[in-house]
């Protein structure tokens, strides 16, 4: 079935119903990128992309502002070849003080294979690029991974886990390094075995861990692994191919996964695809994108893949009528999740679920324990529900930029979570 769309006519495809495809659109967002891959969001819906470069140590970062605009934001990063492609910077994200966090992938370069920590800032699109002169801090992740056995390292993707610390995804180590943040100390915190891990999410209980086979990729052999917080994995789901990052969706709390392509004595072209991955069944939303990398949803639902080979930003809106709807199902458990977009800038969605129905309270607190704002104070029926915090809404006025916390009471549950606020 043709849906309409603003790029090339993509073959939607899916076990859903003709009226749920027909409200998916994709559209063209950004053009001009040098092989991007890993991106996030800030809180003013700006997007903040990895971009490869062509293995002329001209990998950078690069910003998207609303209307599809693209900045340089660092560049001169190292790029080289690695199995016939151009590898260099690979994901970025925004750490719990505000700092960007860069995953610098496999090369020779002292920033090779580590992670870089860049402040941001003061920083405004247009404004000259940083170089790496700017680089605040290196945390080489490389030579850990060798030391442990691996016998080529790629940090590939980076998420923020429990106790605020790191977990890195190693594409050459086949699994995920942890690094506390109080300490510094790095850890194995999961291996795959032969098996290249790939895209990382984190739940606030369990890791989601994408994963491909190496050369030739066979066709459904890739999995989605579960992770536990003590680093146990196991399938999730499995019969997929070139799972490449994973993302959850923060209006229905949903698994995708992006599918690079098939291989076929070389990458096909228009082979690539967005699933819906549950335990027990994929939903294929789009099928026939052109080498998509990587993918971020902002508050709203709407979804931003990377072209990796085309130099494009892919924006898909009408998702999340395209997939299950879990809001209206009762949960099976109290639940509180990581607000969406984190940092923000000025308002943050926040979801939780409640089993059974009763008086709850949702609040706000800054570092000291005050409280900032009062989001819910009333009687729920069980259900699945999403609020809004905004710093220019009701009583909350001028809060600085900093650490918050959010907190649900709802009987004997409680649960609280750390957000930042990113002026």
């Amino acid at each position: 079935m043709l849906v309409r769309l603003s790029l090339l006519a993509l073959l939607i495809i899916s076990f859903l119903s003709s009226d749920i495809l027909s409200q998916i659109v994709t559209e063209e967002y950004a053009t001009g990128l040098s092989n991007p891959i890993g991106l996030t969001i800030d809180g003013s819906g700006n997007l903040w992309v990895a971009e490869q470069g062509t293995a002329n140590n001209d990998s950078r970062i690069s910003i998207v502002t609303n209307s599809g605009v693209v900045y340089p934001f660092l560049i001169n990063l190292p790029s080289v070849i690695v199995h016939g492609a151009p590898i260099g910077a690979e994901h970025v994200i925004f750490d719990i003080d505000g700092k960007l966090l860069i995953v610098q992938g496999e090369g020779g370069s002292q920033h090779s294979e580590s992670i870089l920590v860049v402040d941001t800032s003061g920083f405004t699109p247009g404004d000259p690029p940083l170089t790496p002169l700017d680089i605040e801090a290196v945390y080489n992740i490389g030579n850990y991974s060798i030391s442990q056995g691996a016998q080529s390292t790629n940090p590939y993707r980076i998420v923020i886990g429990p106790n605020d610390d790191w977990y890195i995804s190693d594409a050459g180590f086949n699994g995920v390094i942890k690094r506390e943040r109080n300490t510094g100390t790095l850890s194995v915190f999961t291996e795959l075995g032969p098996v290249v891990s790939t895209g990382i999410v984190f739940t606030g209980s369990k890791f989601f861990l994408g994963s491909l086979s190496a050369f030739p990729v066979p066709t459904g052999a890739a999995k989605v692994y579960e992770v536990n917080l003590s680093g146990h994995n196991s399938v999730f789901h499995g019969g997929l191919t070139a799972i490449m990052d994973l993302a959850i969706n923060p209006l229905d709390g949903k698994l995708f996964a992006v599918q690079y392509g098939e291989y076929s004595g070389g990458w096909q072209n228009n082979t690539g695809a967005l699933f819906v991955v549950t335990n027990t069944s994929v939903d294929t939303l789009i099928y026939g994108l052109n080498f998509p990398a990587g993918m971020v949803f902002n508050s709203a639902g709407e979804l931003f893949i990377t072209n990796n080979v085309n130099g494009k930003i892919t924006k898909v809106t009408g998702i999340h009528v395209g997939v299950e709807n879990e809001i209206n199902s009762l949960p099976e458990k109290y639940s509180l999740s990581q607000n969406y977009p984190n940092p923000f800038n000025p308002s943050t969605m926040i979801g939780f679920q409640l089993p059974a129905s009763g008086n709850i309270t949702f609040k706000v607190y800054d570092l000291l324990g005050r409280e900032v704002a009062t989001l819910v104070d009333e009687y729920k029926p069980a259900g699945s529900y999403e609020v809004e915090f905004n710093i220019h809404s009701g009583s909350v006025r001028n809060l600085a930029s900093g650490a918050y916390f959010y907190e649900i009471r709802a009987g004997s549950f409680v649960e609280t979570k750390k957000m930042i606020l990113l002026k």
